[in-house]
Parts: C-alpha cells; structure tokens; sequence
C-alpha cells in the first residue's frame, strides 16, 4: 500500500491508546462510586424525615450509575481490548483505515468525521 510507512499509527501508539481508554474508564468507575455513595447518603437521610425526594434520589442515582454509567464505561472498556487485540494482530493501522471509514461511514451517524483523521496525501 503506498504511503502506509509514511502514514501509520504503530501497535504501539495504538496500545497507549488503550492504556487512555482503560484509564478514562477506572476514572469513571471510581467517579461514579463516589456520587453513589454521596447520593444514597442524602437519599436515605431524606426518605427518614419523610421526603419524597429520598426515593427520587435513589431513582436517579440507581438510573445514572448503573445505566448510564456502566453502560459507557462497558463500552470504553470493550473498545480498549478489541483495540488491544488489533494492535497485537494488525501489521499496522494507518491512513487507508482512515479514507475507508470516510468512503463506508455512515456521516448522518458520526457527523463531523469525514476524513477526520486521512493522510494530507495529495493522491486523495
């Protein structure tokens, strides 16, 4: 492939990618766990003075932690092996990746992206 030495994002780069993703998503989990711990704090001293609110609050603390939450950081965790994976078993990831995604992509789905990241090559 032409200009793939040129243009290449190594195994390597890709796995710091990962050691990111895998750190965005300790963050979180450790974020989250906090606010949980604060907003059942808060919940269960309201529901004991009789306050609707309480059970409002662990409504939303039960919805944002465990839906949101963990739905996201599941994500950013899956996206993090399968990128370890590819890294082990990709000779390289480079700019064709890049021009197939703006050629396959759906661009009403990730809008913005075109090309986001294609070789400045003048061939393009």
């Amino acid at each position: 492939m032409s200009g793939a030495d040129v243009f290449s994002m190594t195994p390597e780069k890709v796995h710091e990618a990962v050691e990111v993703l895998f750190g965005i998503e300790a963050e979180i989990d450790t974020l989250t766990g906090g606010l949980r711990t604060e907003t059942d704090s808060a919940a269960t001293t309201f529901a004991a003075a009789n306050c609707a609110i309480g059970d409002a609050l662990t409504t939303a603390s039960d919805f944002w932690c465990v839906q949101r939450v963990l739905g996201f950081t599941g994500l950013v965790g899956n996206l993090g092996e399968y990128l370890a994976v590819c890294a082990e078993q990709a000779v390289e990831i480079d700019d064709f990746t890049a021009h197939d995604f703006a050629t396959l992509a759906d661009l009403d789905r990730y809008p913005g992206r075109a090309a986001e990241n294609a070789s400045a090559r003048p061939d393009w």
